[in-house]
């Protein structure tokens, strides 16, 4: 068995890093280098390694274009993942490829969701239900659920997203995946808190801590550390929540994730905001802002704008503040989130 065979089985066990060490430099390896590190959580390590990839064949190919989509679209780049799914899916329809369709669907509508075309996502995402429950495909349905939970969130329909991500727990333990039970609970974890149940937000987050800590995943545990920041803040938990932010700040910077380690800046702003170091958190809540530039996170860019014009108006830049505050709360309006609103975020 050859070190490229070996490096497959690994990946297929769930096993990436494993897998990376035995794959050899070079073009031939380059796409099983990129899902290893998309494994990981190193998603701009994989586009790398995925520009220097020559796939072997079609089914490779649009493999390759659908790991392309998922690292886009979670490093904040939709109008990308977007091309790449639609790249996918035109090739999956011309290699009669059934299964990578539909894989090519359900990535379309995340981007679209990443993009803020939430009807347009939800609609797909509906269709692609419906096709799962017939097959009785227990983690699809999972994973649906867990993608239209997000959006009712979004919307602010707390009831729903609360419901939907409960549905994707209870599927994902059925189907035995612990890695999708693992962002079901992020999931659950998030809508819990923006809806004003921090206690069930916490524990949602340790339960899925317990998940990630014992994988190679990097972007999940720095997702547990981050959620789990968030919510101990809220908590009043301070200097807890600090130790989780620092952690998730060394993590998202070694894979290079920007509108994540954004919402790790605003979030330790608004800690510093408690504390009345009132010029140290506007520091940081531009810090925040600048990680969201040229990324698709509009919600985080709205969450540092908000946060930026009342800090402004802490420092007496009432006019300033005015400013920014009234253009972000039209921007959100005009994307139909309620940004302005959360008070648990």
């Amino acid at each position: 068995m050859d070190a490229l065979t070996k490096a497959q089985n690994l990946l297929d066990e769930g096993n990436p890093s494993k897998a990376l060490k035995l794959l050899p430099k070079g073009p031939q390896s380059a796409y099983l280098r990129g899902e290893a590190l998309r494994m990981l959580g190193d998603f701009s390590g994989a586009l790398k390694a995925y520009a220097a990839a020559k796939p072997a064949d079609a089914v490779e190919r649009i493999n390759l274009l659908l790991g392309i989509a998922k690292c886009n679209r979670t490093l904040g780049n939709a109008e990308l993942a977007l091309d790449a799914a639609g790249k996918a899916l035109a090739a999956a329809e011309a290699a009669c490829e059934d299964d990578l369709q539909i894989e090519a669907k359900l990535e379309t509508a995340l981007a679209l969701r990443a993009m803020g075309d939430l009807k347009e996502s939800l609609a797909l995402l509906n269709g692609l239900y419906k096709t799962f429950s017939s097959a009785r495909d227990c983690a699809a349905i999972g994973y649906v659920q867990w993608a239209r939970g997000g959006i009712y969130r979004l919307l602010g329909e707390f009831k729903l997203s609360i419901s939907e991500f409960e549905k994707s727990v209870a599927n994902a333990k059925k189907s035995g995946d612990e890695i999708m039970l693992g962002y079901a609970w992020f999931g659950l974890a998030g809508v819990s808190r923006v809806a004003g149940d921090v206690a069930s937000s916490e524990k949602y987050y340790r339960l899925a801590e317990k998940i990630f800590r014992n994988t190679d995943d990097v972007f999940g545990k720095a997702y547990a550390n981050c959620g789990l920041a968030n919510a101990l803040r809220q908590k009043g938990a301070l200097d807890e929540a600090l130790q989780h932010y620092v952690t998730a700040d060394k993590l998202y910077s070694s894979i290079k994730d920007r509108p994540d380690l954004g919402f790790v800046k605003w979030g330790r702003g608004n800690i510093l905001l408690k504390r009345g170091a009132v010029k140290q958190a506007l520091a940081e809540f531009k810090k925040a802002l600048a990680l969201f530039d040229g990324s698709d996170e509009k919600r985080g860019e709205l969450l540092s704008r908000l946060s930026i014009a009342s800090t402004l108006y802490l420092l007496g830049n009432k006019a300033e503040a005015d400013r920014i505050y009234d253009a972000a709360v039209a921007e959100a309006r005009k994307h139909g989130l309620h940004t302005y609103l959360e008070q648990f975020t």
